[in-house]
């Protein structure tokens, strides 16, 4: 009995030794993709991994560093997080999650896209994403509130369906332009804007939805407990 457990640790230490030297056979990637927003492919993942190395298929499992690998893929802006393992196949494998953009923002020198945790990401050559669009002068500090306001919008199904476009306007205010664009709502800053949508939600349901919109020119919500609707001048119509 003996005998036979030392023969089958040793025919397992040689498959494995084998096994170990083989050449990687090929890289097979799974994304973990948000809804519309492809911004990565297979090819992307390999040029990427062989970034300042030899070609990752000239090597064998047993030189395949994993860890250095995770953090080539961890790397790419598009990703969020990413586990890779290998197998004794020659089988390298990546489990990708990727960012999900929420808004697509135009500055006066740059364009990027915004993640849901307030991350700026390039532009993708493979995919552009159907998000909201904020325009003007955004600094960096503003992105994580920003985030947080976008993230509440497409939460609410009157305010994903029908905001469209966030404008910021002087040093700290915004508007949001609406898709059928016969008015527009002034926000004010972004303080307190869970309230503030909250009065406009109301004034929807008890109001507007009865009246329409098409004798207003803008809603200001700047105040916070009240939304102020200015009509359109004769001139206007």
């Amino acid at each position: 009995m003996i005998f036979g457990v030392v023969v089958l640790i040793v025919l397992i230490s040689l498959t494995t030794i084998h096994n170990a030297g083989r050449k990687v056979e090929r890289i097979e990637v799974r994304f973990q993709h948000p809804k519309d927003n492809y911004f990565l492919n297979d090819s992307v993942i390999t040029r990427v991994i062989n970034l300042d190395d030899r070609d990752v298929f000239t090597k064998s499992i047993r030189e395949i560093d994993i860890q250095v690998l995770e953090k080539k893929v961890q790397s790419i802006p598009y990703v969020e997080s990413v586990q890779a393992n290998k197998d004794i196949k020659g089988v390298v494998h990546f489990k990708i999650k990727t960012n999900r953009a929420i808004a697509r923002v135009t500055t006066p020198k740059t364009e990027y896209y915004l993640t849901e945790n307030g991350q700026k990401m390039p532009l993708s050559k493979l995919n552009s994403a159907t998000v909201v669009m904020v325009d003007g002068d955004i600094k960096d500090q503003e992105l994580g509130d920003l985030s947080d306001f976008v993230n509440y919008i497409n939460s609410s199904e009157l305010f994903h369906k029908h905001i469209i476009s966030i404008v910021k306007v002087g040093q700290r205010s915004y508007n949001l332009i609406v898709n059928n664009k016969n008015f527009y709502i002034e926000l004010g800053t972004l303080n307190n804007f869970e309230r503030k949508l909250n009065n406009l939600e109301l004034f929807y349901d008890q109001y507007l939805n009865y009246v329409g919109t098409d004798n207003y020119e803008k809603l200001s919500l700047k105040f916070i407990n009240q939304v102020v609707a200015t009509k359109r001048t004769k001139h206007d119509e």
